[in-house]
């Protein structure tokens, strides 16, 4: 008991960072990186001691819990290197899986913690495109299957109050004319300075002007939304600290 104690320290220091991160990214889309140092701290010293004891009475769970949190950690770092996962959320999981590799607060998650609030995370961000869609339809707005499970229509006068890319390809010439980008558009956004990134428009206006005109007079723009990543991973994380899995649940469900 008292060696999963330091383990609770750390599993509450993580997740007060988490709720705090997660309201950053609410209000910003991005996360400091001073945020994570304290509960990194925190949990190194906790992780230390708790692997300490670990290693005076070997186990292979332990080997496996220990190699899968390392798995974790490469992991993330190598997604967010590759441009597949935001650096904020990759930090948080690298934090969690190098601080709390298991729950102190119920039966241990195998393989580890950090894996299975990744799954719960994975879980509960598939829901938010069929919520999406199901925003579109009865608002019984029009945009390729993609789209409507990404993305909606918001105003072109309070485009950068909005967070993620213009959808849209709009020109100005006799008429406004509109037309459907395709899903790629986004990811090539992401790797140059472009007026279809929303944060781009935001924060150096002056530069693009004209395109802020042409959103205004356009009406209504299509976006895809920018997901804040870290509600989902503080969700799963909060489950999976009690020991539920919503993999395991769903399974249950399909398989009767």
């Amino acid at each position: 008991m008292y060696e999963l104690l330091p383990l609770a320290i750390s599993a509450i220091a993580v997740l007060i960072t988490f709720l705090y991160a997660s309201w950053q990214d609410i209000k910003t889309r991005t996360v400091l990186t001073t945020t994570w140092y304290p509960a990194a701290v925190i949990g190194g010293i906790a992780a230390l001691y708790f692997w300490y004891q670990q290693f005076l009475h070997p186990s292979a769970l332990s080997a496996s819990i220990l190699a899968t949190s390392v798995i974790v950690c490469i992991m993330m770092w190598v997604f967010a290197k590759a441009g597949m996962f935001g650096w904020a959320d990759a930090k948080a999981m690298i934090l969690l899986a190098a601080t709390v590799p298991v729950t102190p607060f119920a039966i241990w998650i195998v393989p580890s913690l950090a894996l299975s609030t990744l799954l719960n995370a994975g879980v509960i961000a598939l829901l938010i495109p069929l919520a999406l869609l199901i925003q579109n339809i009865l608002r019984r707005q029009k945009a390729p299957f993609w789209l409507m499970c990404s993305g909606m229509p918001v105003s072109g006068d309070t485009i950068t109050r909005h967070f993620g890319f213009v959808a849209e390809e709009i020109t100005d010439g006799d008429e406004i004319t509109r037309e459907f980008l395709p899903a790629s558009s986004s990811v090539r956004a992401l790797k140059k300075s472009s007026a279809l990134s929303i944060r781009n428009l935001r924060e150096y206006p002056e530069k693009y002007a004209n395109e802020l005109d042409l959103y205004r007079r356009a009406g209504n723009v299509w976006i895809t939304y920018g997901i804040p990543f870290m509600i989902p991973i503080t969700i799963g994380y909060i489950l999976a600290l009690f020991g539920y899995s919503l993999s395991d649940a769903i399974l249950m469900i399909l398989l009767g």
